[in-house]
Parts: C-alpha cells; structure tokens; sequence
C-alpha cells in the first residue's frame, strides 16, 4: 500500500501508540467490540485523520472477519481540508475484535507500504503480543481462550467427523467443549469422560447431545437446526454424536463477575442465582444458560448479558410499576408475595393482587391502575393527587373571560365559564399547587362534578388571605374586599357567609357580589342606593391605589343565597404600593428627559 503518486510511507511508532489509545478507549468505554480505526494522510495539508467505525457482522467467523479486513481498499475519507482520501492515503488500518470473557482483543494490521496482514493479541493494559502462528480453532482457544466462531467449530467438527470417521474434539472457550464422533464406528464408543480427558469439568459437568434437541419443545429461535441444516438430518438419524460438555461451575463464576461489575447484590442457591434488589429479584439458571449456549452455539458471555439484562428489566419494570400504583394510591399499604403485589385500601379492607413481573402492554401501567381504582375503590370518592404523591383539596379560581384567548393550551384546562368570567379548578396538597388539566381527569377517574364534591367537602378548610373592610354608607352596609386573588370569594356562597360572618357585618340573607375588578369586591344587599355604592366603591379604590394589588379588568356579578359560613379567612393589611424608581438627575447641560 502507497500514496497516491507513489510516495514511499514509512510508518512513525506514534501511530501505533494513537492507535492502541482509540482502540482501548472504544474497548473501555464499550463503544463496540468490532470495529476498525484507520489512519488516513492527507498529502494536501498534511493532516493525520483517525477514523473509528463499528463492524457490523450478522455472523462472526474468521472468514467474515478477514473479508471485512480486505474491504479496507474501499474506505474513503474527507479531510478537513476538503480534499478526498482514499485507500491509497491510509497509514494504517486496524481491524479488532474484542474477547470480553478473557478480556482480549485479537487485531488485524494492515499498515502503508505492505500487503500483508498482521495479527496481535492485546489485552486491557495495552499490551500487543504478534501473533506468528496460523489463527486457527485450536490456536484462537490457545492464545484468546476462546474460538472465534462456535459455530464455525461445530461445523468443522462434524464434517471432518463424518469424512475421516475419527472424534473431533474442540475447546470453544474455557468451560465448553465440543465433541463429534462417527455414530456407527465401535472405537468410538468410549466414556466421554475419557474422551475429553484433562478438559472434563468433573462433579460440575453437563453433557447435552444435538441429538436431544427437540424443535417443537424448545424456545430457542437460532438453534443448531438453524445455523447448521446441511448436518441437522445426520445427527439425527445418529450417523454422527455431537455432544457439547459444559462447566456450570464456569458460568456461575462469568454470572458472579458481571454481577459484581454492575454492583448488584445476589445470592446464590444451587444451580441458581437470585439478583436482589429489595423489595424485587430476579432468578438467572446457570443450567438454563448452558443448555442455550449448548443448543445455540452462543458464547457464555453474550448470554449471560441478555439475560442478565431481561433480569433488570424485570425488576424496573416493577419498580416502575409499583411508584405508578404508590403515586396514584399513597395512603394504600402494599405487600410483595413472591411474584404478585398486594394493595390494601385501608379505608375499606379491599385488596387486590396484582403480578409485578407480568410483560406489560402499551400503557399497561395505566391500565393497571385503572383497573385497581375500579377495584378497591368502591363505595370510597375518589381524590386527585399532587405530584409528589399526597391527597390535595380542590380549590377554584376566577379569571377574567379574556383568559381564554390569552392563554395557551387554555382549553386543555378544566373550568367553568360564566358571564364575563372563567372558574378554573385548582389541586393542592399545602406545598404545591396546579391546575386541572382534562388529561387529569381521565387519570383520575372522575369527572368535573366529581371535582365540585371534593371541593364542597373542603371548604371548613380552604384559607383565604384578604384585605375587607364593612362600612355603612347612608342606609347601607356594604362590605369591600381587595386582594390578587379578591373575587375568589365568589367561587361559593359559604366562602361570602363566612366574610360576612366574621366581620359581624349582619348582612344577607341574600346579598349582591360584585367584582369591577379582580381584586376588588363588593358585598352588599339587593335595595342598596346606588350613590351609596358608588360612594364605596371609590372608597375602595382609593385603598386599593395605595396597595400592592393589581387591575385587572373583570365586571363579574352574582346573587347569593347566604348559608352556613365556611372557609378560614386571614384577615390582612396588604402591603403598600412600591415607590416608583427615582429619576437620575440630568447631566450638566442638558435639558430632563433628554437620553
């Protein structure tokens, strides 16, 4: 390999050195364990572009890896001069596959100047060893502790098996063996023990013969009947044993490791290992394991990790599931029995059971607390909860008609539109407050009149901050209210009772409400002289001009029957109007107000 224009390259020891570093930093941080980095010169400005790539391989084997190793001459690259590179400017290409169970990364070098290629064992330290030897089954096992492809070894085994009529034996990785032997030849009808002699796993071996395997039985979708039809009918028929020995005792301790890589804590019992993460687990079989590894030709590793993942998400999958039952249902108490969740409504001694580990649907959370709700929710009112969890009260509040124009999503809202005004409907738990949109009312399970229950039930305790004051005008008793929030009175004739009540103004029983303003409210009877409510109200406005208090358009009336006073009122001072900021005096020699 040259530079384009027959430059001879000579290769600088850093590039080896830049390429350990990018090979280890995608080995470490698992960007991927196939890839390639290659190193391209620009003859234009002389620039050095190190690119990493994944490989993509549908079926790893020597023979797909080295094809992908020749596609080097097809890798092109722009500099970031803009000139085209293409193979002709590549300094070195590096094409890796990594060993995650010995923790070794066997390399194909292809480098400029030379057509040949380099093989090198490197481990996690960055330590490179060349490989002279032919990179073989029995070679890959020696150097990487691992064949490149089972598969490929099963197929070799069997083939040969059936050509030379003599056993084939294999060392796939540690702890798995393969053995093919002639079905009908008599030498060959020997102890596997004795067969796989110093590699047998002794007390912790488990033997699963080809043969065993039954299609319609089992659930594996890439079995040996998959990968390798061109020998499934001879080992059925018995004209060739294939039998794969495994150590459970090596998959266990594989189990340990990435277990204790990921900080989770297990137990275990037997051939099996319990991942805890209380109140929740998850089971891995190590027998389980080998059987698949046996009938699918997979490494211990690659399985071991999707199972280990469906294991984890298992469990948050139920962690999920069970904050989404607790945030909707917080004053509930909840038990784990084995696989299943127990919910108690303690208002009523219902329970229900629901499986925590069960696949979910779309939107299976919900469905699940809808179903729950429906359950253990009978003859009890249901309630919106806060966001952090705790019950809320309902609570309304009055905005001007124009809120809905103003306001976007405005109509996502629940409300109540009246004349001139709009009553939106509002949750707190005494820390935090919101307002209802629909999308919560479908989540709750009620609906807007459900709402005005809850509120009918809450207003001993709703609290109101308000600045009043009860004055006689003529004939008349008319009481004034200023407040951000004064017309919120008007969201219920208790609330006006309850004003009335704790003035001691000896109104009513049937009173007009009147807010010009948003926060400014008057209370007065149906035969008040209008001079004398216009008299308060320009009272009232004059307080209201020397608090901290907005004007905010509203022209909202209605008529109350008053009844039982209800609602906690804080009767207040408002603060006083801010002072406007003081107006820096002007530069020498000019006019105020001029910039």
């Amino acid at each position: 390999m040259s530079f384009t224009g027959g430059d001879k390259a000579e290769l600088n020891p850093k590039y080896i050195g830049k390429l350990i570093e990018t090979r280890l930093y995608a080995i470490n941080e698992k960007k991927h364990h196939d890839g390639v980095i290659l190193t391209f010169y620009c003859p234009k400005c002389s620039h050095n572009n190190t690119v990493m790539k994944p490989l993509i391989f549908h079926n790893l084997t020597m023979d797909t890896f080295m094809q992908a190793v020749s596609g080097y001459r097809l890798e092109t690259h722009t500099c970031v001069c803009g000139a085209r590179l293409s193979s002709n400017n590549i300094i070195i290409a590096l094409y890796s596959h990594y060993f995650p169970e010995t923790q070794l990364d066997f390399q194909a070098e292809v480098t400029a100047g030379s057509e040949f290629v380099n093989f090198y064992r490197m481990d996690n330290a960055g330590d490179r060893a060349l490989i002279r030897g032919t990179p073989d089954f029995r070679f890959m096992y020696e150097t990487f502790g691992r064949v490149m492809s089972a598969r490929e070894a099963w197929k070799y085994a069997v083939s040969t098996a059936l050509q030379t009529r003599n056993i084939q034996l294999f060392n796939v990785e540690k702890g798995y063996v393969i053995v093919a032997m002639p079905g009908n030849n008599p030498r060959a009808r020997v102890n596997m023990r004795e067969i796989v002699g110093p590699d047998w796993p002794g007390d912790a071996a488990l033997v699963f013969r080809l043969s065993d395997y039954k299609k319609e039985e089992s659930p594996y979708d890439d079995a040996y009947t998959v990968w390798m039809p061109e020998y499934a009918a001879d080992i059925a028929a018995g004209r060739v044993d294939a039998a794969a020995i495994v150590d459970q005792a090596r998959i266990a301790a594989l189990i340990e490791r990435a277990l204790a890589r990921d900080g989770l804590a297990f137990t275990a019992h037997g051939d099996m290992i319990v991942v805890n993460r209380k109140p929740f687990k998850a089971t891995l079989s190590v027998r389980e394991i080998a059987k698949e590894a046996a009938f699918t030709a997979r490494s211990f590793q690659d399985i071991i990790e999707a199972k280990l993942d469906f294991a984890m998400n298992r469990i948050y999958s139920a962690e999920n599931l069970l904050a989404a039952i607790r945030r909707d249902m917080p004053s509930y108490t909840y038990a784990i029995d084995g696989d299943y969740l127990e919910i108690t409504n303690p208002n009523n001694g219902l329970s229900d059971r629901v499986n925590i580990y069960a696949p979910l649907p779309r939107n299976g959370t919900k469905l699940i607390v809808s179903r729950l709700r429906e359950s253990l929710c009978k003859d009890e009112k249901s309630r919106p909860v806060c966001r952090c969890g705790k019950p809320c009260f309902v609570f309304k509040s009055i905005q001007p008609s124009a809120w809905l124009k103003e306001t976007p999503d405005a109509f996502n809202h629940v409300y109540d539109e009246k004349d001139n005004a709009v009553v939106l409907y509002y949750i707190t738990c005494g820390e935090h407050a919101a307002p209802v949109m629909k999308t919560d009312l479908a989540s709750w399970l009620v609906d807007r009149s459900a709402l005005d229950d809850i509120f009918e039930e809450d207003l001993d305790v709703l609290r109101l901050n308000i600045e009043a004051h009860a004055g006689k005008f003529g004939k008349d008793t008319i009481i004034g209210v200023i407040s951000n929030k004064a017309c919120d009175i008007m969201t219920h004739p208790s609330f006006v009772a309850g004003l009335v009540d704790t003035l001691k103004a000896g109104i009513g029983p049937r009173v007009i409400v009147y807010a010009p303003l948003k926060e400014l409210v008057l209370v007065y009877t149906e035969d008040a002289d209008v001079e004398n409510l216009n008299a308060a109200a320009q009272d009232l406005q004059t307080i209201a001009a020397s608090r901290d208090v907005g004007q905010t358009p509203l022209d909202y009336i209605e008529l109350f029957e008053l009844d039982r006073p209800r609602g906690i009122f804080n009767l207040i001072t408002l603060p006083p109007k801010p002072a406007p900021p003081e107006t820096p005096p002007a530069a020498p020699g000019t006019k105020p107000g001029t910039p």
